[in-house]
């Protein structure tokens, strides 16, 4: 296999609220850093719930509701909820931002460390009962109807949008296709580049890949969930997208179970932005997915990888079995218990096989 070389760094911290790594084998001019750069305010303009002028927070405080009409590169990514909507029969919902403002991820959340006592003080506590829950989704994805499949939302009552499950993926696909745009004089027909050109787009872990020649790898370690400070293993992989979604990422203490229902929660509870739209508890079914999507089977792999990689915590494998094979995607999941589960061909290899 050829070995990699990434000798430029593009960095941007806090965008999209985790920041943004980009590194290549060739120099990316400053004109498309300056287009990247005004892509992340365009992007959190429109899709970000933590922004008062956003078009989802105008979304949330429309008291009637009414026609919100969106950039038209978000039709992708409505049409993806849509299809992971259907696959986890709702389970995978945009609309679980009142969800999540609920159990307080708001602007001022404070994060538990990622630690190894802290993450298994999690799976040891986070058993707690939600029997006494009951909450009802205002709004569900089905409720919200676009034109002809085009960009433009349909409401009747305002609905918290939340599009952390896929939004990130999203993100890296699209400026994947800015940077292509640099190096090839048709983005849509002509993949060209040059012979030594390989660049890789990471978002917070969220990364895809594309490198020049077909043989070429990169070796990414695979977080422990235990201990964020370890590796679990390590993937190889090619161009297309790798993504995870882990329950020791973005926890903290609900403060307030006030707010939810009497008695909802033990208290001190510490929750996870994994929540299953059908009842709105975080998820404990398992502590990590890993996805991998190749470059070649659709149009965003990241998209899919992230996306897929949220769904496996929410719902059943069998329900993701057509998404999976029609994006090839392979995958690895790891259970409260420590157990280890992947598709055959994941490319990677963890150290406890």
């Amino acid at each position: 296999m050829r070995k990699v070389m990434f000798g430029n760094v593009m960095a941007i911290e806090r965008a999209l609220g985790t920041g943004i790594i980009i590194s290549s084998s060739v120099p990316i001019s400053q004109r498309v850093q300056n287009r990247i750069r005004d892509f992340i305010e365009e992007y959190e303009s429109v899709l970000s719930r933590f922004r008062a002028d956003s078009l989802v927070s105008r979304m949330a405080c429309a008291e009637h509701g009414g026609e919100f009409e969106f950039p038209t590169w978000a039709q992708p990514l409505f049409a993806i909820y849509s299809e992971f909507y259907d696959a986890t029969h709702g389970a995978f919902d945009a609309c679980i931002g009142a969800d999540l403002l609920a159990l307080g991820y708001n602007n001022s959340v404070q994060f538990v460390p990622e630690s190894a006592a802290s993450a298994g003080k999690n799976d040891n506590s986070s058993s707690y009962s939600c029997s006494n829950y009951r909450r009802a989704l205002p709004v569900k994805w089905a409720d919200i109807s676009r034109d002809d499949g085009g960009a433009t939302l349909h409401t009747n009552k305002p609905v918290q949008l939340d599009f952390g499950a896929a939004g990130k993926g999203y993100f890296v696909d699209l400026v994947m296709q800015i940077i292509k745009e640099e190096f090839s004089d048709d983005s849509t027909a002509n993949n060209y580049f040059p012979s030594d050109f390989d660049f890789l787009v990471n978002a917070g872990g969220d990364m895809r890949a594309c490198f020049s020649k077909k043989n070429s790898q990169i070796k990414v370690a695979l977080e422990n969930p235990f201990d964020t400070t370890q590796a679990v293993g390590v993937a190889s992989i090619a161009s297309g997208a790798l993504c995870a979604s882990s329950a020791a990422r973005r926890r903290w203490k609900v403060k307030d179970t006030n707010c939810l229902a009497a008695d909802a929660f033990e208290s001190n509870v510490v929750a996870t932005h994994l929540i299953n739209a059908l009842d709105g508890v975080p998820s404990q079914k398992l502590s990590a997915s890993w996805t991998y999507v190749p470059a070649k089977t659709c149009a965003f792999p990241t998209a899919y990888a992230d996306a897929l990689a949220t769904a496996l915590f929410i719902s059943q494998e069998s329900d993701l079995q057509k998404i999976a094979q029609t994006t090839g995607a392979e995958f690895a999941v790891m259970q409260p218990n420590h157990a280890l589960r992947k598709t055959c061909a994941f490319p990677a290899r963890f150290f406890a096989e």
